[in-house]
């Protein structure tokens, strides 16, 4: 399999081949050659087989949300905030009834269309092609999404094109170099099928730092999930029970955990 150019735009004869992963040798970030082999499609059943419709997931999508805009003391109020990748919307209710202006980005408009339905104040926008938002964005949204970025770089320079001057990344992405990661190997959770590019830290804030955000703070993402949760993802990396996933997707109780999780918040550099 020929491997493709690295995303964190270093240079291809750095990369070093190592089992299942082509790692550059200057960040660290990788690609996995297995996810690389399987091609996810993003089509209507992506968001329905990860229960990104299930209302307990939704609730506790929100309240990590809160947490995370907690540890990293961002205020909402009066700003337009666009959640790139929103999945089921869960977090779109919430987020409107705290900023000035909401906008959503998906890659499937079944998804699209399925929120837009629930009658959410917000601007529901296709991915591709890249459209125009109604007004500059004061704060990025990434939750668990960056990593599914085929081409960062465009998306990035699209990004700027459409920030307020003094905007805000909020990112939450899986971390390539992380304990766990190197621990567990194969077995760590975020290895799946739809991660094919996985960043690591330095990777992450240089790529963001050469297109004109400078790095700000970080934080430890802890995520609410109930143990049924837990279950389910597992067997989503599995590739099996996807209708049991579904069933055990939500939960009354919910624990924070973190499997190699990295909180990123970046501010858009002065001219």
């Amino acid at each position: 399999m020929a491997i493709p150019d690295l995303l964190c735009e270093h240079p291809r004869n750095t990369i070093r081949r190592s089992a299942w992963r082509a790692e550059c040798g200057v960040c660290g970030s990788y690609w996995d050659l297995d996810s690389l082999a399987s091609r996810v499609v993003y089509d209507e059943s992506y968001p329905e087989h990860r229960g990104h419709f299930d209302p307990r997931v939704g609730a506790l999508k929100v309240k990590t949300l809160r947490h995370w805009l907690d540890k990293t003391r961002i205020q909402l109020d009066g700003l337009s905030v666009c959640e790139v990748g929103f999945g089921g919307g869960t977090c779109l209710p919430f987020l409107a009834g705290r900023a000035a202006h909401v906008i959503g980005l998906e890659v499937n408009q079944t998804a699209i269309d399925r929120v837009r339905a629930t009658g959410v104040r917000a601007e529901l926008l296709l991915v591709d092609p890249l459209p125009t938002p109604s007004r500059p964005v004061d704060l990025w949204l990434f939750q668990d999404s960056f990593e599914h970025i085929p081409n960062p770089t465009p998306f990035v320079e699209w990004m700027n094109a459409h920030s307020a001057p003094d905007a805000t990344i909020l990112m939450v992405l899986p971390r390539g170099d992380s304990l766990s990661r190197r621990m567990l190997g194969r077995l760590w959770p975020h290895k799946l099928p739809d991660h094919e590019f996985v960043w690591s830290r330095a990777g992450a804030i240089e790529f963001l730092g050469r297109h004109g955000w400078t790095w700000a703070s970080e934080f430890f993402p802890l995520k609410y999930a109930s143990p049924e949760m837990v279950l389910a993802h597992g067997l989503h990396k599995l590739g099996v029970g996807k209708s049991l996933a579904r069933a055990l997707s939500g939960a009354r109780v919910a624990f924070p955990l973190n499997f190699g999780e990295m909180g990123l918040v970046l501010r858009r550099a002065a001219p």
